[in-house]
C-alpha cells in the first residue's frame, strides 16, 4: 500500500494562505515554497546553482505510438533512460519528479488501456522519487456528472498498477475541474492514503480556478488534513503572453499566496486548431511576445524586445546568464537563455517567500502589495478575511 508523505515544520501566514513546510519524498526532504528546475532547458555547459536545486522535474508526453515504442523498442527506451540520467546529473542528483502525459491524436480523446497504463506508470515510477499519476488532459477537460466515474476508475487503475510493486509515495493528479469534482477527487485520494497532489492547470491561470482551489483546501481541512498535505502545480500561465503588452504580472509566483507549495514548469502546447495560429502569426509575432524576462523585484514579465536600454535596470543582478549574452543573442537562443534566467529568479523568489513567513505571520500581504506589477484585484483574492 502507498503511504502518506510525511509533513513537518508547517507554518502559514495569518493574512494569506502563503505557507512553508517540509515534505519527505523518497531520498530527500524538500522545504517549501519551492520551484522545480527543468534541466532539459539547460545547455550542455549550464551549471545551475546547487543551492537552488532542491527538486527537479522531467515532463514526458506519450501518444499510443510513442508509448508502444517505449514498451517494445529497446533503443528508444534506452535513449529515454540516458536523457533522464543526464538531466538528473545536471540537477546535482536532487530529488526528481517525472510527470507523464497521455496524448491522443486528433480531436477525440480516450483513456489509456490497462496495458498502456502499466507502461505510463512504469515510466513515472522509474524516473521519480515520488510517483505522479499520469495525466490525461483531453479527458479531464470534459469531466461532468455522466463521465466522472470513468475518471475515478482511471485513477484507481493507475494506483493499482503502481501498487503491484511500490516502494514510493504517490503524487495524485488533480485536473483543473469544477469545485464539486475537485472535492470528490480529494476524498478519493485520502481514502487511498494519498496526501500529496499536483494540480494541472492546463495552461490557464490559478486565478481562474479560485473556487476549485478553495474547495480543495476546505475538503482537506474537513478531513483533518489542512496542514498534512503537499500541493504542487504545473502548466500554469502568468497571462496571455501573446498579447502586445510590455509587461505582464507574475501571477504564477503569486499562486504561492493561495497555499500552493511547489511551482513546476509549463509544458502545454497550442490547444486551438492550426488555422487559428496561422491567422495569429499574420497579426502579431508570437515569439516576440512570449520571449520575456522576469523581474522578481516588481513581479513583472517584460517583453525582451521592448526593453532596450531599460533592460539594464530590469535585468537581475547575479543572473546565471550575463546581460550582454542573453539580450544580444539570436531570437531562438535568447528565449532559451531567458528561460534559464527566469528559472533562477523563480527559485530565488521561492526562497525569499520562506523568509517572509518567518518574519511575521501578517507580513505576506504587505510583501505582495509591494510588488508594482501585482494586480490589485489579485491582492483582494489573496487576502484572508479576519485572520486564522
Amino acid at each position: 500500500m502507498t503511504r502518506e508523505v510525511r509533513i513537518t515544520d508547517y507554518a502559514c501566514a495569518d493574512d494569506t494562505d502563503l505557507r512553508a513546510l517540509s515534505a519527505d519524498i523518497g531520498p530527500g526532504k524538500i522545504v517549501t515554497p519551492v520551484k522545480t528546475i527543468n534541466p532539459r532547458d539547460f545547455y550542455a555547459d549550464t551549471d545551475f546553482p546547487r543551492n537552488l536545486t532542491s527538486l527537479h522535474e522531467t515532463y514526458l508526453k506519450f501518444d499510443d505510438g510513442s508509448l508502444q515504442r517505449m514498451d517494445e523498442d529497446k533503443a528508444y527506451s534506452m535513449q529515454k533512460n540516458k536523457d533522464i540520467s543526464r538531466n538528473r546529473k545536471r540537477a546535482h542528483h536532487s530529488p526528481g519528479l517525472c510527470f507523464v502525459e497521455f496524448k491522443t491524436r486528433g480531436q477525440g480523446g480516450r483513456y489509456p488501456t490497462a496495458h498502456e497504463i502499466d507502461v505510463l506508470t512504469n515510466a513515472a515510477y522509474s524516473y521519480s522519487d515520488i510517483t505522479p499519476i499520469p495525466s490525461v488532459p483531453k479527458m479531464a477537460r470534459s469531466i461532468n456528472r455522466e463521465n466522472f466515474g470513468e475518471f475515478l476508475q482511471y485513477l484507481l487503475s493507475c494506483i493499482e498498477s503502481i501498487e503491484v510493486r511500490n516502494k514510493k509515495c504517490i503524487l495524485g493528479y488533480i485536473p483543473s475541474a469544477a469545485a464539486l469534482y475537485t472535492q470528490k477527487i480529494v476524498d478519493f485520494y485520502l481514502d487511498h492514503g494519498i496526501n500529496a497532489y499536483y494540480i494541472d492547470f492546463d495552461g490557464t491561470m490559478v486565478q481562474s480556478h479560485l473556487d476549485s482551489l478553495n474547495a480543495l483546501k476546505r475538503r482537506l481541512a474537513a478531513r483533518g488534513y489542512e496542514e498534512n498535505n503537499f500541493l504542487s502545480y504545473i502548466n500554469v500561465s502568468f497571462g496571455k503572453a501573446i498579447n502586445d503588452q510590455n509587461v505582464l504580472s507574475a501571477r504564477d509566483l503569486l499562486a504561492y499566496g493561495y497555499g500552493l507549495d511547489c511551482l513546476g514548469g509549463n509544458h502545454v502546447g497550442p490547444k486551438r486548431n492550426p488555422e487559428f495560429y496561422e491567422w495569429l502569426k499574420a497579426q502579431k509575432s508570437i515569439a516576440r511576445n512570449t520571449t520575456r524576462l522576469l523581474n522578481i523585484r516588481d513581479y513583472g514579465y517584460y517583453r525582451a524586445d521592448l526593453l532596450g536600454e531599460a533592460a539594464r535596470g530590469v535585468y537581475p543582478e547575479g543572473a546565471l546568464i550575463k546581460y550582454e549574452e542573453s539580450l544580444s543573442a539570436a531570437p531562438g537562443r535568447q528565449k532559451r537563455l531567458l528561460q534559464i534566467v527566469n528559472m533562477q529568479q523563480q527559485c530565488l523568489e521561492a526562497e525569499t517567500l520562506r523568509g517572509v513567513i518567518d518574519e511575521s505571520g501578517d507580513a505576506s500581504l504587505d510583501y505582495f502589495s509591494s510588488k508594482k506589477n501585482v494586480v490589485k484585484g489579485d491582492l483582494k483574492g489573496l487576502a484572508r478575511r479576519g485572520g486564522r
